[in-house]
């Protein structure tokens, strides 16, 4: 159930009408609890969490090629996986990329870890950035940077050089959502309140607008676009002219919760997003300290539960164990096995939620 606040529709009136007359706990036919047992333990993959001061480079050249586990990451705001496993981090105030490999170690992929713009076509680890703040991975594995200090979306070829692929002349304002086509024509990401697009032959525009603060987007199987606005506290689906249409969400911190539709549900400060093959998508509230599935019925359901105070635990437990384990996401995505990947507060981890047919968690 969605709420259309296209272009001064009365269908978003409609709508909202008949979503008051339901009953706060939906009916469902998706099979919730089969999904829930399909994942199993929660643990930290990266990230030791002693700093998490705004601006504090904390990487030092000692973590290179170590355990990711033991190294210092710097307000980290995307993990993303290639179809190998390898993971990739935007290391936001540190000021890189960083990959950890199969072996979980770690090692910088991309830039100097000093923020500033030294030219294009140079090597990955020759190249600067300045607060990467959005990655994206394409079918054929190109690496793209939102490189949000220097207003640009930097390219990473397979042979290692990074070139821009484009740089807004007006700015990235806060932006952290990525998005590219795999054929490299379309790119989608969030400035600020607005949503922005750029396509190879006509560049940039204001695709929609109006939003409080824009975090992560993404897109799903039918190739329709949504976005999280983390200071509206909703989450948007936008159409190809930019109408926006609320999916979850409702514009309040507190109200309804797990088993709830969730346009009837209030996320606090939702911030990541990303879409399971089922259908149906996770998302990440920062304050609200939680991870929610939004099942294909529309349904919302309490997936990892935490909080905003610096909870960080249950490592090698059951993800579903009681207590809070996380504390402000702000980014989540999926590899190639199943396993969900956290992105998690201000300290710099990187948590995975293990995806397994068969669950066996003692």
């Amino acid at each position: 159930m969605t709420t259309s606040v296209t272009n001064g529709s009365p269908i978003g009136l409609v709508l909202a009408t008949l979503l008051t007359s339901l009953p706060s706990q939906a009916v469902e036919t998706f099979n919730y609890q089969s999904f829930s047992d399909s994942f199993s333990i929660i643990d930290t993959i990266a990230g030791r969490g002693k700093h998490g001061e705004k601006y504090h480079n904390g990487w030092q050249t000692g973590f290179e090629n170590h355990s990711a586990k033991k190294a210092e990451l710097s307000r980290p705001h995307q993990a993303i996986a290639d179809s190998d496993g390898n993971i990739f981090i935007a290391d936001k105030d540190a000021h890189a990329i960083r990959k950890i490999d199969l072996n979980g170690m770690i090692s910088t992929y991309v830039g100097t870890n000093e923020s500033g713009f030294n030219g294009d076509s140079l090597k990955r680890t020759q190249t600067q950035l300045s607060f990467p703040n959005g990655i994206w991975l394409t079918a054929s594995e190109a690496l793209f940077i939102l490189d949000s200090g220097n207003d640009m979306i930097r390219r990473v070829d397979h042979d290692g050089t990074v070139t821009t692929m484009f740089k807004d002349e007006e700015g990235i304002k806060t932006g952290r959502g990525l998005w590219v086509s795999n054929d490299e024509s379309v790119v989608y990401y969030s400035s600020g309140s607005e949503l922005k697009q750029w396509r190879r032959d006509r560049g940039i525009r204001v695709l929609a607008d109006g939003f409080d603060e824009l975090a992560n987007l993404a897109v799903n199987a039918r190739g329709e676009l949504f976005v999280t606005d983390r200071d509206a506290n909703l989450v948007y689906k936008i159409s190809a002219n930019g109408d926006k249409e609320i999916v979850a969400g409702t514009g309040k911190r507190s109200g309804c919760g797990d088993g709830c539709l969730a346009t009837d549900t209030a996320l606090n400060q939702v911030r990541g997003i990303w879409f399971h093959p089922n259908g149906g998508y996770f998302l990440a509230t920062h304050k609200g300290g939680q991870i929610w599935f939004v099942d294909p019925d529309g349904v919302i359901h309490l997936f990892v539960d935490g909080g905003k105070n610096d909870q960080h635990s249950g490592d090698r437990r059951a993800y579903k164990a009681p207590g809070m384990k996380i504390s402000e996401p702000r980014a989540i995505s999926m590899d190639s096995k199943g396993n969900l990947l956290i992105t998690e507060s201000d300290y710099g981890y990187i948590r995975i939620v293990k995806h397994t047919d068969k669950a066996e968690v003692k």
